[in-house]
């Protein structure tokens, strides 16, 4: 296609063989497209220099297109017809919608958000197709690539820059999925744990077990870990593994003590035999993101998607029960 050729050309002017087409008068098109007369006239000895025909004949009951004329108009009607489609905005149904998103999330985040939302979703959308693909230390620049459609992970809010995460790529959108957007770390111990009998919960007591940890995004020590080294302490990690799941299994069948966000605590209370006990130290918080390309932002599939689960969730964590410990 040879565009610099095309942009020689007044392409208004099609617009106007189109309406002279329909009208087969200079006045009623002139007064259909908001000139006078005398301007139309000249539009129309621009599109018989343009076209090399007369394309308009005078006759008692108007103007006679030519065979010229009459050939263009299927094909005219037809090149306006797509061009006004190519700029209306994109329609979006939800409830005829085949289209398949990816989306890429830390663990804990899937089991606190996700599984409650594919009943109301299939509901809306019953053709629609999610692919899931757990969170790894190259999801963030895959997301900023644009290759996956919706990122969904925790990021500690670490002032300390040698445990700072990876930044936010530019280009990439997010939105916190969390109410008051930050939260806080508590430990998770099975029902029947020893620790529990005691009178009070220390850091003296907090060190003096073993813990089992879970990665996020990619990095198996949290900024939990960075501050217990600038007061020269540390915990014993006997256990890590890749998922927050497996860490529940394990801490459910040991001693072993998990440390892990308040709101995920509250979930895993409700669905295993656990305790929750205060984290006795101070530490940064955690934050929750939904992650998207901008060249997403104005996609109405995208959008429909993003606004759904992040209503899904907000309602979600509403009606989530609070727990005292």
């Amino acid at each position: 296609m040879k565009l610099d050729k095309l942009s020689r050309y007044d392409l208004n002017l099609l617009i106007n063989l189109q309406v002279l087409l329909e009208e087969q008068s200079v006045s009623k098109a002139a007064k259909r497209l908001h000139v006078t007369q005398s301007a139309m006239s000249k539009t129309l000895a621009r599109l018989r220099d343009l076209f090399e025909d007369p394309l308009f004949i005078r006759s008692a009951h108007g103007l006679r297109p030519t065979p010229r004329a009459e050939s263009l108009q299927p094909q005219l009607a037809s090149a306006l017809q797509d061009i006004q489609q190519l700029i209306q905005p994109p329609k979006f149904d939800p409830a005829t919608t085949q289209r398949d998103f990816t989306i890429v999330t830390v663990d804990s985040a899937y089991q606190l958000f996700l599984p409650s939302f594919f009943a109301p979703l299939l509901q809306a959308a019953p053709n629609m197709v999610l692919t899931f693909e757990d969170w790894s230390e190259e999801s963030l620049q895959s997301i900023a690539q644009g290759r996956i459609d919706l990122g969904i992970t925790a990021r500690e809010n670490a002032i300390d820059s040698r445990h700072q995460l990876e930044p936010i790529p530019p280009g990439v959108k997010f939105q916190h999925l969390l109410e008051d957007h930050e939260d806080h770390f508590v430990c998770l111990v099975r029902k029947d744990h020893p620790i529990l009998s005691k009178p009070s919960w220390q850091i003296a007591d907090y060190l003096s077990l073993s813990h089992v940890q879970a990665s996020c995004e990619g990095h198996d020590r949290w900024a939990l870990d960075i501050t217990l080294a600038k007061q020269n302490k540390s915990r014993r990690i006997v256990v890590q593994v890749p998922e927050f799941h497996a860490a529940l299994e394990i801490t459910r069948n040991s001693d072993l003590v998990f440390t892990c966000p308040h709101i995920f605590a509250r979930h895993a209370v409700q669905n295993y035999p656990l305790a929750m006990l205060p984290l006795p130290i101070t530490i940064d918080t955690i934050t929750y993101l939904m992650t998207w390309h901008q060249r997403y932002e104005s996609d109405p599939g995208h959008k429909w998607l993003r606004e759904t689960l992040y209503q899904h969730i907000r309602d979600n964590q509403a009606s989530t029960i609070n727990f005292n410990y």
